[in-house]
């Protein structure tokens, strides 16, 4: 029985020492995080170039996609921790992998209907192909744009194209396309195509969120705590230095300055806070609402079977 004893305690003390080695390498381990050429994901960039995640002692490995469609599963599929997505995009997912939106860090910017040259107006677009990326909140945009020119989404062909296809595709298999940028730049160098109707007249509809798969919120939260801190750092940093944080963006990217500014509105610590705290600034619609706006679009075109406990999908506890 001693010697069991012994054995038994050996065994013990070695898994003991392999789960602690294990949580030790975890700790130290990058969290990768994931991001795409958009003016809101850019300040990981800034946060990793100007030294805040080392400032806030955190390993982070910034993953680059530049077709975001490719991200959402490889979240799901644990190859990241993180995401930088709009909300519809998070609810889309959560059926499929626990997740759970920590901080919000814009309200989307402005995404556009582009148009070839014979679309004068929504109205002409009447039997005509629009591409939109369908079964997302996206397609909520083209059907709003559709209901305030009396129209409906009977009344057009919704073709299904993600935004980095519309440039090429449009004039060919469609006369529309919803972009953001750089795309939206990309169809406007286009003899002919110009902007049709703009997100600016339904603002707020799709905020971008970080979202963290829980069983690394679990595994590891004060990492995310720093990862946090340091983000909202770079969000000032932008704010008070824009040229010298673009130079930043640009030179990673390889790409020219102008492709990459913007003028999305980047949120602080305290709006980000305050949205998740359904305690909004003045003018902006509660994260909530704007949540259950998309979720129950999403139920209704039958992309998600059911609505999603919105309480499990966010938290303002990292915020803190």
């Amino acid at each position: 029985m001693k010697i069991k004893a012994i054995l038994l305690s050996l065994v013990i003390i070695t898994l003991a020492s392999s789960c602690s080695a294990q949580q030790s390498g975890l700790q130290n381990a990058p969290l990768r995080i994931e991001y795409t050429q958009w003016w809101g994901d850019y300040t990981l960039i800034v946060a990793q170039e100007a030294g805040f995640f080392e400032k806030h002692n955190v390993q982070v490995e910034p993953v680059y996609y530049d077709v975001f469609s490719k991200a959402p599963p490889e979240l799901a599929a644990g190859y990241v921790d993180a995401g930088l997505f709009a909300i519809g995009d998070v609810i889309n997912l959560s059926p499929y992998a626990p997740l759970k939106v920590v901080a919000i860090y814009d309200l989307g910017g402005t995404n556009d209907l582009v148009a070839t040259r014979p679309i004068k107006s929504v109205a002409d677009l009447r039997d005509k192909p629009i591409g939109v990326t369908l079964g997302t909140p996206y397609e909520l945009y083209v059907l709003e744009m559709l209901k305030a020119a009396g129209m409906q989404s009977s009344d057009v062909r919704m073709i299904n194209v993600d935004p980095e296809d519309v440039p090429a595709a449009l004039g060919n298999n469609i006369q529309a396309g919803y972009v953001w940028e750089p795309y939206k730049t990309q169809a406007l160098a286009i003899d002919g195509n110009h902007i049709l109707a703009s997100s600016e007249q339904i603002s707020g509809l799709f905020p971008d969120v970080i979202v963290f798969r829980e069983s690394v919120l679990q595994e590891r939260p004060e990492n995310v705590k720093a990862f946090l801190r340091a983000w909202f750092e770079a969000v000032e940093y932008r704010n008070e230095n824009p040229g010298k944080a673009n130079e930043m963006i640009a030179r990673v990217l390889k790409l020219p300055i102008s492709e990459v500014s913007g003028n999305a509105r980047i949120l602080t610590l305290e709006e980000s806070l305050a949205l998740l705290s359904n305690t909004p600034p003045q003018g902006m619609r509660p994260l909530l609402d704007t949540a259950k706006l998309n979720a129950e679009f999403l139920l209704r075109i039958g992309t998600i079977s059911s609505l999603p406990d919105y309480e499990a999908i966010f938290t303002n506890e990292f915020l803190k």
